[in-house]
């Protein structure tokens, strides 16, 4: 049993108990899923889905994008490659990369073959979080994402793009052979999650507080948070098809409506 795409990131025997009694013990839902061309069966924390977020980066000044995503696929590194001076302007890896010593070239090639777009030893030493996080006008972004937004990209295109793990996130995928547990982090089981989500785009109260307001007085209105399920849906749909929206909508009797893109081009 290990975390979807974290085979490296070893769950404890106590752990694993944890997660199979809690989806012994709650409403779940079974369907097929079809995920990185792999058949899979997905149990679904469904009640979890109904938990109300509201992923509003852009009035959002929390700095949540601190680690490292478990792989860049071919197009997200020529996005790069097309938009360097963009992506150094947003990141400052390349300026960073060249006062380290690096040359031009090694970084370009470090780009096109490591694994976190930047040589292996300087993970943790000269960057400690991804390399693609970046601060635009005081927001805490995605480099990868703003670039594609600003280009027009599609929301498949985007999706298509950037590590699967960044635009799940923050469902919680726990694998064990075909079967894939799904659950969004909630207080009644966010013990069992490897990410942290303990921020005011998945706790309305927190968003209400005087200290958050203060710092985000743009956004982040009551009214504006939905269930994940919806905030979500466009992604999820995309992601894991249609019939994964539909069956969890019909179990939690949420109009089967579609939703527009908008959230997502907000949340980057």
């Amino acid at each position: 049993m290990n975390y979807f795409l974290h085979k490296d990131f070893e769950i404890s025997e106590k752990n694993k108990n944890r997660i199979t009694l809690y989806f012994k013990n709650i409403k779940t839902i079974t369907i097929p899923v079809v995920l990185e061309a792999k058949n899979y069966t997905a149990i679904i924390d469904v009640k979890s889905f109904l938990h109300l977020s509201n992923f509003d980066c852009f009035n959002c000044l929390t700095n949540c994008c601190v680690q490292f995503p478990y792989n860049f696929n071919k197009k997200a590194r020529n996005v790069i490659l097309n938009n360097l001076k963009e992506y150094d302007y947003l990141t400052k890896s390349i300026s960073i990369l060249k006062e380290e010593g690096l040359t031009e070239s090694e970084i370009i090639n470090s780009i096109k073959q490591d694994s976190m777009l930047i040589p292996d030893e300087h993970i943790d030493s000269t960057f400690d979080r991804c390399t693609c996080s970046c601060v635009h006008i005081d927001r805490h972004l995605c480099a990868i994402h703003k670039i594609c937004i600003d280009k027009n990209y599609t929301l498949g295109e985007i999706i298509d793009i950037k590590p699967l793990w960044c635009s799940i996130y923050p469902l919680e995928i726990i694998q064990n052979d075909n079967i894939l547990y799904f659950f969004v982090p909630t207080k009644q089981n966010n013990y069992l999650a490897m990410n942290d989500s303990n921020f005011a785009c998945m706790d309305i109260e927190k968003s209400k507080s005087a200290y958050f307001r203060r710092n985000n007085p743009i956004g982040f209105k009551s009214e504006d948070y939905k269930p994940f399920i919806i905030s979500y849906e466009n992604v999820l749909e995309y992601i894991f098809g249609s019939n994964f929206i539909s069956e969890i909508k019909f179990t939690l009797n949420l109009e089967n409506t579609t939703n527009t893109i908008l959230q997502y081009n907000k949340k980057i």
